[in-house]
């Protein structure tokens, strides 16, 4: 829907432009193609969709994108928190997301085909693992996981962009060490699947993220904690839109 009245405006506007003579054909086209968004999952488990009254980290990042000139089309087959909606006061808030409360890798990597078939990414933010490793699933398990779904992303959009979180660290101090450990992976992983045509960027939402004041429940972030992580997406995104 968001496309569908850019796209409109857009037409209104060359329209004005051209008849006055200030654009012709190869500047509209031009213009056009500066204008078209870049489709962005955000896709993880719960820490990506939010709770009902809580906003996410997606609603900051949106905020940073459009206030700084930045295009984007999130997308995804949901559009709510867990158990209701999220709160938002960034204008026009694009809540369309793959974030799926409580879900490891295994289960994501069992949908991701489907979905990125119906919504086809440019650029996906991956936030996982944080449940793979509460439920003792072993860290090899997880790492091939992640790949398998960079792979099935691929499918659908060789080109692909996937910027792979090394995930934010909890309140329990024995799981924190084995997230730890877990995002000490990823950049060996980023490195062995990146490719020209779909490279993978290692994000580090670790450093600096304290549980103690940047979450809600020891879990999921707070309004500080959510800015947090917006800015190390939005950091790592925004030369790619």
């Amino acid at each position: 829907m968001r496309n569908q009245v850019w796209a409109v405006l857009g037409v209104a506007l060359l329209e004005v432009l051209g008849s006055s003579g200030s654009l012709d054909g190869e500047a509209q086209e031009e213009w056009g193609a500066k204008r078209s968004a870049k489709k962005v999952m955000p896709l993880g488990d719960s820490i990506t969709q939010g709770a009902a009254g809580h906003a996410s980290y997606r609603c900051q990042l949106w905020w940073k994108l459009t206030s700084s000139g930045y295009r984007a089309d999130f997308v995804g087959t949901l559009s709510t928190g867990y158990l209701g909606a999220n709160t938002c006061s960034s204008l026009w808030f694009d809540r369309d997301h793959e974030g799926h409360w409580s879900w490891r890798a295994d289960q994501v990597l069992a949908n991701i085909s489907n979905w990125a078939a119906s919504t086809h990414p440019d650029l996906v933010l991956i936030h996982l693992g944080t449940n793979d490793t509460y439920h003792e699933q072993t860290e090899d398990s997880t790492v091939s996981e992640l790949e398998q779904i960079i792979d099935r992303l691929r499918v659908v959009n060789p080109r692909v962009k996937v910027f792979l979180a090394q995930v934010i660290p909890t309140s329990g101090a024995m799981l924190s060490l084995k997230l730890q450990s877990l995002n000490q992976r990823m950049p060996s992983l980023a490195a062995a699947k990146s490719t020209e045509a779909s490279p993978v960027y290692v994000v580090d939402q670790w450093t600096g993220f304290n549980p103690a004041t940047d979450t809600y429940d020891g879990i999921h972030p707070n309004l500080l904690g959510e800015e947090k992580m917006a800015e190390r997406w939005y950091q790592a995104i925004r030369e790619h839109l």
